[in-house]
């Protein structure tokens, strides 16, 4: 998810490179550079992800092997072993396309490399060796591959959208790639995007014209010292910040069922700073940390590269969230209101730290539109409103739905039903065998249970199983200490 509302760059090594609809990632590509961090592009086939490999390798003037992952030989890269004239150790005899002198390796369609060769490349991305030989001149280690199918298919997906034989790369393998960048493909790019695209002649020419220089006024390998002086200067004004940030980011992601390693804790805080001090290169003082931040976020994702990647609404919602309880101070009330991801126990924590009203107010219908299930509203909006409608003075805003759903519980109630055979005659069945169980003259909790079953037939009960939301409609009572 890319914000519209952000300056595009005032320099551009994408459109220098005449690769357009890119400019968003301008600043992710150049920080990968400077901080010679390993890069995964994940896209659609014709996405123009191996061209621009090719481009940035041929502006930085470096010594390139561009590999097939999918027909990758081990021979292919170290060259044919050859044991010494005593028999008792290998040598390499290097070959044209081996890997040792290589300045910028990228591996294309890693994500079709068979499961044994992954793993020989795992120490090249990782730690830049092979067979345990230290590649002295490897500088950068980039990959790409096409998204991989997900288990349970959905054939009325659209074409392309998905590749069968793209597997999965391990999850340790993907968690050495600190950036893990989806590619624009041709719905997200701008008309005029398109039109360069289709008018485009050079797709194989490489020029020796210095193209990013005539285009920005420096050099690819200036962009990237520029950037690399940012860094260390960066690291002592926001390091501290930042490490209460990524803190916060973790453990929101382990809430939003996308866990993190320690590693890449630590990758995310190094990326965001590599960024930001590329923004500075690129857009110079448009640059702001929170939106560095949150690019850090999206395009540092190891799930980018799974069969299911994570809603990009989802990361900006979990950056917005860290973002805004890392700006408060630790004693802050409302940080120990946010530091709690369940919005229903945020209530609860608010109410004991004696909110204002408004607030709080604020608080209880972000619960109510967190949940998507229609029953479950009616359930806690009943149980929210007994608990607070003589406590508080709740602003409109949160007292007009509360009131309205609760209303369906809390109105004296006589049902009679005649019910067709079908489902609904047979749920009308359960309900009134398991009424008739009931003590006759029960207490208050006893009747709102009542009234909540008779008031979801038929509606509620159509999509829900009414057993399961009873259930949860007691635990919502009990968790707002409603009783008699």
């Amino acid at each position: 998810m890319v914000d519209e509302t952000q300056d595009s760059p005032i320099l551009s090594i994408t459109n220098a490179l005449d690769i357009h609809g890119w400019n968003h990632l301008d600043a992710v590509l150049l920080a990968a550079l400077a901080t010679q961090s390993p890069l995964l592009l994940v896209g659609p086939h014709g996405t123009a992800k191996s061209l621009l490999v090719v481009k940035i390798a041929h502006a930085l003037q470096y010594e390139m092997r561009h590999y097939n992952a999918s027909l990758l030989n081990y021979d292919d890269l170290v060259g044919i072993p050859l044991p010494d004239e005593n028999g008792e150790k290998l040598h390499f005899v290097a070959t044209p396309g081996s890997i040792w002198d290589a300045e910028f390796v990228f591996f294309d369609e890693i994500s079709r490399c068979r499961p044994d060769l992954q793993n020989k490349l795992f120490p090249i991305i990782h730690e830049r060796k092979v067979v345990g030989i230290p590649l002295h001149r490897l500088r950068h280690r980039w990959a790409a591959m096409n998204p991989p199918a997900p288990d349970d298919l959905d054939t009325g997906s659209a074409q392309g959208e998905f590749y069968l034989g793209s597997e999965p790369l391990d999850p340790a393998l993907a968690d050495r790639f600190p950036f893990v960048v989806p590619v624009p493909n041709w719905r997200n790019l701008s008309r005029d995007d398109r039109r360069h695209l289709i008018t485009w002649k050079d797709e194989y020419i490489l020029s020796d014209r210095d193209e990013i220089a005539e285009a920005t006024g420096f050099t690819l390998a200036q962009l990237i010292d520029r950037c690399q002086a940012n860094i260390p200067l960066l690291e002592d004004e926001v390091g501290g910040w930042l490490a209460d940030y990524v803190i916060c980011v973790i453990d929101l992601l382990e809430q939003a069922k996308l866990p993190q390693s320690p590693r890449r804790a630590r990758m995310l805080a190094r990326s965001i700073l590599a960024i930001h001090a590329a923004r500075m290169v690129t857009e110079g003082e448009n640059a702001d940390l929170e939106y560095s931040a949150q690019l850090g976020l999206l395009y540092g994702m190891p799930q980018n590269a799974s069969e299911v990647p994570p809603s990009p609404a989802t990361i900006v919602a979990t950056h917005k969230q860290a973002w805004e309880i890392a700006s408060l101070s630790e004693n802050d009330n409302w940080r120990r209101v946010l530091e709690e991801t369940d919005p229903i126990k945020r209530i609860l924590v608010a109410d004991q730290l004696d909110f204002a009203d408004e607030e709080f107010s604020r608080l209880i219908t972000q619960a109510l539109s967190a949940e998507k299930s229609d029953a479950r509203q009616v359930s806690l909006a009943t149980a929210i409103f007994l608990a607070y409608h003589q406590r508080r003075n709740l602003v409109p805003a949160a007292w007009e739905p509360l009131s309205k759903l609760a209303g369906r519980v809390l109105e004296p109630r006589t049902v009679t039903a005649t019910v067709p055979p079908g489902v609904l005659a047979n749920i009308w069945k359960e309900i009134n065998e398991w009424v008739d169980k009931r003590p006759v003259n029960g207490d208050y909790v006893e009747k709102l249970l009542q009234n909540f079953v008779f008031s979801g037939f038929p509606d509620l009960w159509r999509n829900h199983k009414w057993q399961e939301e009873l259930e949860q409609f007691r635990a919502d009572l009990t968790q707002f200490g409603v009783k008699e």
